[in-house]
């Protein structure tokens, strides 16, 4: 299991990074080359607790899907998903893992801090823990996970302090 907590501060109130952020399918997919697809799949026209979400992406290179949910709805201070088994082929192998995020907004003197702490456990098995050995010390993985939250809050900072290119 890891878990990490990459931050930025954004000079926009907590009700605009909340107003934003909730908006996961108008930015989600633009804000990182390694996000393919999104898809909400909700009884009404906004996301809230029991939301449920698809996405494919790469992880360190590696393609998954995780079919996910909200498990958290806290309006204007933070929103969790999670996805238990969310699918990946590594290197050809079917492999199951149970991850998720919890985007956290913090009020600041003149401005909010965004943290998504992000978090992934690998299978209790022989395959599951080579896996997570590869994942860790061959591919950095961690540290590519790290970089891969990071460019998404960068996304969200650079679109509300209007400096998102276009």
């Amino acid at each position: 299991m890891y878990a990490i907590s990459p931050t930025v501060t954004i000079d926009a109130s907590p009700e605009q990074v909340w107003e934003f952020l909730k908006d996961v399918e108008e930015w989600w997919v633009a804000s990182n080359p390694d996000h393919e697809s999104l898809e909400v799949y909700s009884d009404g026209e906004r996301i809230e607790e029991g939301t449920r979400i698809r996405v494919r992406e790469r992880i360190a290179g590696i393609p998954g899907v995780a079919d996910g949910e909200v498990t958290e709805y806290v309006p204007g201070e933070r929103l969790t998903w999670e996805a238990p088994k969310a699918r990946y082929r590594f290197y050809g192998f079917p492999l199951e893992v149970d991850e998720g995020v919890t985007w956290k907004i913090t009020p600041t003197r003149g401005g909010t801090e965004l943290t998504a702490r992000v978090w992934a456990s690998f299978p209790d098995s022989v395959l599951g823990t080579i896996t997570e050995w590869t994942f860790e010390h061959v591919l950095h993985g961690v540290e590519r996970d790290y970089r891969h939250a990071m460019r998404e809050l960068e996304y969200i900072k650079r679109s509300l302090e209007g400096t998102a290119p276009t």
